[in-house]
């Protein structure tokens, strides 16, 4: 694995995680030093400004045990490649507690920058996260942590502050239901915003920006519209 990875300057970490939810292996610690890779549908960005994220899992999984322990993991897109994806499955399997899954599923640790749980080199974007809350009901645990380091593959980066589409190649997982089926998710379409009525715009958002050339105000990075 010679892909040179790049480090991302803090301004453009937004933009390097899209979709805003997609595949990808979170990388943990447990406090007696034992790595786990878990791949997860179910990881979101929940901000852009502070760059966060939302994992979702199983709170008898030792993803939940290690973020509960030492409030660190890393997020790894996904590419969609078929031997990739085979590789994801072995990480996903049942193994104790002692087994690294990296190793199962032939995988590579790199370090990080900023924790203690490494990037996987065959993903292709990783974002080292510290966990901010956690929150556990039913059967399940909700951890939200703010982004300390981006990096990238280098020929996934446009300087523009862009991911490469065709390069990135982002995965979805269907579901538990669909067993081990994956959709690939790197063609994006650009949609115009089909309203020319009124501008009955809201006035008490402090974060709009001039209208775009769709002639609708612009929400700024680190905002909803609605």
């Amino acid at each position: 694995m010679n892909q040179n990875k790049i480090t991302v300057p803090r301004e453009q970490w937004d933009a390097m995680f899209a979709p805003s939810s997609c595949l990808v292996l979170d990388t943990t610690v447990s406090e007696d030093g034992f790595v786990n890779a878990a791949p997860h549908a179910t990881a979101i960005r929940v901000c852009h400004d502070p760059v966060s994220f939302a994992v979702t899992v199983s709170a008898y999984s030792h993803t939940a045990a290690n973020l509960k322990a030492t409030g660190e993991w890393v997020v790894n897109v996904v590419p969609f490649d078929e031997t990739m994806l085979g590789k994801v499955r072995v990480a996903g399997l049942p193994f104790k507690h002692e087994v690294n899954e990296l190793d199962k599923a032939g995988l590579t640790p790199i370090p990080s920058l900023e924790v203690k749980p490494p990037r996987i080199a065959e993903c292709k974007a990783h974002f080292e996260c510290k966990v901010d809350w956690i929150h556990e009901w039913e059967n399940r645990l909700m951890a939200v942590g703010r982004v300390v380091a981006v990096s990238i593959d280098e020929d996934c980066y446009d300087p523009a502050g862009k991911i490469r589409w065709d390069a990135l190649r982002p995965a979805i997982f269907c579901g538990f239901p669909y067993d081990g089926n994956f959709v690939p998710v790197y063609e994006p379409v650009h949609v115009k915003i089909p309203y020319d009525g009124p501008a009955d715009w809201r006035t008490d958002i402090p974060y709009l920006a001039p209208p775009g050339e769709d002639g609708v105000p612009v929400v700024t990075a680190g905002r909803g519209r609605a």
